[in-house]
């Protein structure tokens, strides 16, 4: 694989131990410089309570929305649906591609008409389910039960909390070390930690996706060919793997939790080497294959949140540009 596209294996130790704090160090000291930080979050909601607990009557239509890559088409989408009474909220997920309308029953709504009102707004829109009031609730009490060990789900893959609390837990031991252990009682690091609340949750979204995908292939790679894998990696480094093992824990991580991110880096290196790019040559045709292929299985996922609160801090960090025209 060219070192263009994708990062080499002898990277994956500083990708998968540094990955979200470095994400997340740029704008952090921006904020201390006093500029504007544009964040890379790209999910939208109107600033509205009234569906913490819905009535009886309240359903949701998703739609899959096209040629969305903005907070100026979220604009103009939401717009398109402003004739529409008896709607009651409206998300739009930039990454997704999809678009939740939540609304109340009313002389039985035609969410067809929604889906014609965005399409002629320029954004070709189709429906891809309806929930009834009480596949609603029965979604929120499923997910009350799982928050416990869940922070959501990508199509079926639950992505467990201690994963998350494992990349909390050392981005915040990496910024204590760089700014002080009172960092997170200041403002600054207040809304730092939102914004790696919002990063670490994405993350784990994406790879969720992403192995999903490849779950739903039948493609796999042989316990002995990772095992070599961490061997060459480790040979590479010039460590020991006793090195190794405490380069992870004064990271932050526990060594299990590094070998399982480092399998399924290998994984999904593996099957984008030899399935999404084969064919392709040059940089840019490999760029063009693996950004459509991910925008589909993105595009495909069905996410579900059990954490509110973190629900609620990735939709927060919204973006603050617009590529387009606000119609």
């Amino acid at each position: 694989m060219d070192k263009e596209f994708l990062f080499s294996k002898k990277m994956w130790f500083l990708i998968l131990i540094c990955l979200v704090v470095l994400m997340a160090a740029a704008a952090f000291a921006l904020q201390f410089s006093g500029e504007t930080v544009e964040s890379t979050t790209v999910l939208e909601r109107n600033d509205s309570s009234k569906l913490s607990e819905p009535g009886n009557e309240v359903s949701k239509a998703v739609f899959k929305v096209d040629n969305m890559s903005c907070s100026g088409c979220i604009s103009t989408i939401k717009g398109s649906l402003s004739g529409f009474q008896e709607i009651e909220d409206v998300l739009v997920d930039l990454g997704s591609g999809k678009a939740e309308v939540y609304y109340r029953q009313r002389n039985k709504t035609d969410v067809a008409k929604m889906a014609q009102a965005i399409t002629e707004s320029g954004y070709p829109a189709t429906v891809v389910s309806v929930f009834s009031p009480e596949e609603i609730k029965k979604e929120r009490a499923l997910s009350a039960s799982k928050a416990k060990y869940y922070i959501a789900s990508v199509s079926g893959y639950d992505i467990a909390r201690a994963d998350f609390d494992m990349e909390m837990n050392a981005a915040r031991k990496k910024y204590r070390a760089d700014y002080g252990k009172d960092l997170f009682k200041t403002p600054q690091g207040e809304a730092l930690e939102a914004r790696l609340e919002a990063q670490i949750l994405s993350n784990l979204i994406e790879r969720g996706t992403l192995l999903q995908e490849i779950n739903g292939s039948g493609y796999n790679v042989a316990a002995g060919t990772i095992k070599a894998e961490m061997a060459a990696f480790i040979k590479k480094n010039g460590e020991s793997e006793e090195a190794l093992q405490q380069a992870v824990r004064d990271a932050g991580y526990s060594y299990d939790y590094f070998k399982k991110r480092f399998e399924s880096g290998v994984i999904i290196n593996r099957f984008i080497d030899e399935k999404v790019l084969a064919g392709a040559t040059t940089p840019d045709e490999k760029q063009q294959a693996f950004t459509q292929w991910f925008n589909n299985a993105r595009a495909k996922a069905d996410v579900a949140y059990y954490d509110k609160d973190l629900e609620k801090a990735l939709r927060q960090q919204t973006p603050s540009s617009s590529c387009c025209t606000v119609k």
